[in-house]
């Protein structure tokens, strides 16, 4: 080997390295640029899962042509949502409306109660009369322009930030919807598009991993659907029969937290046992109990049985993900944690841990 040769091999290797760092945080950099996106077409791919493995699962029951499953699919949701909203619609609003002024009253006596003790919450106004309000230098004087003005402005203000918000989440939503329909049609196609970006050598083995990561999501979708139901229609039904109220909008709420693994039956409970500060004692017990009997049920009976061939994420490893995620990301980061965090373990067993393992010639280790 020349002089030249031993110069240049390690300046090769400094110019890769400096280019491999570079475009390694320019991705990063962008990745983050586009955060909200991502997890957006995150979303559409998971509902895409969801609707491909209904459609797997009407095959198995009356087969047919892939295009008709998806169709009646789709349908059936469609119908559901709607009957869902034409039955219940008015009494569900009305009843999260209560809800809402409900839990912020008991959640200002909490917050009062530790205030008359002298024990300080980092959050909340712990002051005994619920509020500090500032009262006018003159309050007989006549009202004004400029006094009435900001008012005026601050309703509209808050009437357009409504708008605004409602508009985001129906805008989201149908993103979601639409991409995961056009994924659904034909998700093999799309998968084979995105393989086309990599060298020949590496598409089978992402082929593999592409599908094991699909069969992933399908299998957690349809365990994890089934678990909101049970736990919505039990912790309604134990609800009612303590007589807290409103207990179909707990329930409801119940269900749709646990979607997110950990973190949301602890806000779910947080939520019921508020709401059943405004009947009394025996309300509090009462919904303790519905609340632990569905828990116990839930992490002993539902979960073992029905996502055993589901996921098998290391707890601490998801919840550290739901707060990493959710601190990030907002909501969207919290409530995506957990499939995320199962498609992101398929690929780093599959590409990382495997191949060394077997470069090593030991049995690769979940």
């Amino acid at each position: 080997m020349t002089s030249r040769q031993t110069d240049e091999n390690p300046r090769s290797l400094v110019r890769y390295a400096i280019v491999t760092t570079a475009f390694t945080i320019a991705g990063f950099v962008i990745c983050w640029l586009v955060s909200d996106a991502l997890l957006l077409i995150f979303a559409g791919l998971l509902f895409a899962a969801f609707l491909d493995a209904m459609t797997r699962l009407l095959g198995g029951v009356v087969g047919g042509p892939r295009l008709v499953r998806l169709a009646i699919v789709c349908t059936l949701l469609a119908i559901i949502v709607i009957g869902a909203l034409a039955w219940g619609g008015t009494a569900i609003a009305t009843q999260g409306s209560e809800l809402a002024t409900t839990l912020e009253d008991q959640a200002n006596q909490v917050l009062a109660w530790f205030g008359e003790r002298g024990i300080t919450l980092p959050f909340g106004d712990n002051s005994s009369d619920g509020s500090e309000r500032t009262q006018p230098d003159n309050p007989d004087a006549a009202p004004t322009i400029r006094s009435v003005l900001p008012g005026v402005g601050g309703i509209f203000g808050q009437a357009w930030t409504a708008i605004a918000m409602v508009l985001g989440v129906l805008g989201d939503a149908l993103i979601i919807i639409f991409l995961g329909l056009f994924v659904a049609l034909k998700p093999d196609a799309y998968r084979d598009a995105v393989l086309l970006l990599f060298p020949p050598a590496k598409r089978e083995p992402l082929r593999e991993v592409f599908n094991e990561s699909g069969e992933t999501l399908r299998s957690w979708l349809l365990g994890q659907s089934l678990t909101m139901l049970l736990i919505g229609v039990f912790v309604w039904l134990g609800l009612t029969l303590v007589g807290v109220e409103p207990a179909v909008i707990l329930g409801l709420q119940a269900g749709l937290l646990a979607f997110v693994p950990t973190l949301g039956p602890l806000l779910a409970g947080i939520a019921i046992l508020l709401a059943s500060l405004a009947f009394g004692l025996w309300g509090v017990i009462g919904a303790l109990c519905v609340y632990l009997l569905v828990q116990t049920l839930e992490s002993y009976i539902l979960t073992p049985i029905i996502q055993k061939r589901a996921i098998s994420v290391p707890p601490a490893f998801l919840f550290a993900s739901q707060i990493i995620l959710g601190l990030l990301f907002g909501i969207y980061g919290l409530a995506l944690a957990t499939p995320l965090a199962a498609v992101v373990r398929v690929f780093i067993l599959r590409l990382y841990v495997q191949p060394m393992s077997a470069s090593r010639n030991q049995p690769a280790q979940s």
